[in-house]
């Protein structure tokens, strides 16, 4: 799969988020309180897109997490198979 000149940037910019919040507690934290100013101090600079920001702390090694991320549009209403799975486990 190829990615994007966005899609590799926004893969480097997590990469560095990432890192800074297993190597400094501090940043961590506040990245967990207020993910949007905290961004915006390390970045230096305003955020480049509207959206709210959630952050999550998975490290802790006794949980498997999984991230739902937002359904892509006219996914579910063209694909039927896709569709029909996800309405047999909503059902259960």
């Amino acid at each position: 799969m190829n990615l994007s000149k966005n899609q590799i940037k926004g893969k480097g910019v997590y990469q560095r988020i990432i890192s800074e919040a297993w190597k400094n507690e501090h940043f961590k934290n506040s990245l967990l309180k207020n993910p949007e100013q905290t961004l915006e101090i390390f970045f230096r600079g305003k955020l480049p897109f509207g959206k709210k920001i959630k952050v999550t702390d998975q490290t802790d090694n006794e949980y498997l997490y999984i991230n739902i991320p937002v359904i892509p549009d006219g996914l579910l209403s063209e694909d039927t198979e896709l569709k029909k799975a996800a309405e047999e486990v909503s059902s259960k």
